[in-house]
């Protein structure tokens, strides 16, 4: 018999919280993480890997869409997403901690060293908010350096393409996020490189590297990601604003 239960609008947010980290191809009945939230929520499986694939439908930056069958709710929730990640972000751990049962999510290592008072928090609070980034990112590229394929871990960079100085709004969006290797990634910061609206490099007059390395810049795509495909208009802002053009 078909699952019945409602879905309130905290089962929801923790579905799309659990759908912005989780990789394209593991948003299944199978896997531990949607088994564990629907044991969480007192649901099947099915249930939660059926409301991953509608969320997906939701994603206008893909290509694959999944099923239809999105709600209005589900469009709520997504719109509110995208509104304000922190403010979202903050709402799912929040009723996570409330419920008391979730296993404990893993951090980046507060720093060892603190200011007082409110810059502690402050430090604390963006290391937070930029591992939650790069979870999103590089589950949108399978932990993939866009440009390269390399899948080290310890050398890829959830880089912004509107620096997170700029648009605090945009600081946790994953749509403004694209998975590069450290050295692709200072370059793209500096503007020595940018990317057209098809993805394909474009490196700048001052981007100075040897005849026998050029190639790691010139002529390449970067593979598209799974789901938060860029934003157009982010990747013109970074060839307009960050972008070393001459």
């Amino acid at each position: 018999m078909a699952e019945r239960k409602p879905w309130t609008r905290k089962d929801q947010v923790l579905v799309l919280d659990l759908y912005a980290r989780t990789p394209f191809g593991k948003m299944h009945s199978k896997n531990p993480e949607v088994i564990e939230l629907a044991q969480f929520l007192g649901r099947s499986p099915n249930s939660v890997a059926m409301k991953l694939a509608n969320y997906a439908s939701l994603d206008e930056t893909l290509d694959r869409k999944g099923l239809q069958g999105a709600s209005k709710a589900d469009r709520e929730v997504w719109d509110e997403f995208f509104a304000d990640p922190e403010r979202f972000l903050e709402t799912a751990k929040s009723i996570l901690e409330a419920k008391g049962e979730w296993p404990a999510r893993d951090e980046d290592p507060e720093p060892s060293e603190f200011r007082e008072g409110e810059e502690a928090l402050r430090t604390v609070k963006v290391r937070k908010n930029q591992s939650a980034f790069r979870a999103m990112v590089l589950s949108a590229y399978n932990s993939r350096c866009a440009l390269t394929g390399i899948e080290l871990p310890e050398v890829l960079i959830a880089s912004h393409i509107i620096p997170w100085s700029k648009n605090e709004k945009l600081r946790l969006d994953p749509r403004n996020g694209i998975c590069l290797n450290s050295l692709h990634d200072r370059a793209f910061d500096k503007g020595l490189i940018t990317l057209n609206n098809d993805l394909s490099v474009r490196c700048s007059p001052k981007l100075l590297v040897p005849a026998d390395i050029r190639g790691l810049f010139e002529g390449r795509v970067a593979t598209a990601p799974d789901k938060f495909h860029p934003l157009p208009e982010y990747l013109e802002y970074h060839r307009d604003v960050v972008f070393e053009a001459s």
